[in-house]
């Protein structure tokens, strides 16, 4: 039943991570050509940069999952496990992931409220609302909320790239 609700939230997930940075990199390509073709013929479009660097925000919050997933993120493990035994390092990283899963809720719950604040407000050089850009946090941080619920339950996370299914042993 997990694998069923995750896998396609995953796929949508990577899809649209792997979408949104080609057309970043095409967008770019073409704003460097347009560039150097300015004094002659054709002029840089005046909304690319401010659509390369919001649409890279989708990127970041939707990318920050898959390195949870993949345990791929900067931890502390090191002091941790060094400086506790195993039942209180145990403790301490779910008292932190509980914590983390705090501010990650709170993320979605406020990134919510900017999103529809920001309806009516439209880009500069675009008749574009600005909430498709602000709805990267909570989007972004409800997957990561998603993945680190799965850590907290299973251990670790059941869908990493050595994963297989949930429950299984490292």
């Amino acid at each position: 039943m997990l694998k069923m609700v995750y896998g396609p939230l995953s796929r949508i997930r990577s899809v649209a991570i792997i979408a949104i940075l080609a057309f970043i990199i095409g967008l770019c390509l073409v704003q460097i050509v347009l560039r150097y073709l300015t004094s002659t013929v054709l002029a840089p479009f005046a909304w690319g940069d401010e659509i390369i660097r919001l649409s890279s925000i989708w990127v970041v919050f939707l990318a920050a999952s898959l390195g949870v997933r993949e345990s791929s993120h900067l931890r502390v493990d090191f002091f941790v496990n060094r400086l506790l035994s195993g039942r209180r390092t145990a403790l301490l990283k779910k008292a932190a992931i509980l914590a983390v899963m705090a501010a990650l809720g709170a993320l979605v719950w406020f990134g919510v409220e900017q999103t529809r604040m920001n309806v009516p407000s439209l880009l500069e050089n675009l008749p574009l609302s600005r909430a498709w850009f602000y709805a990267a946090v909570p989007v972004g941080c409800a997957y990561l909320l998603l993945d680190y619920a799965l850590i907290l339950v299973y251990g670790r996370h059941p869908f990493a790239s050595g994963g297989g299914e949930p429950g299984g042993g490292e």
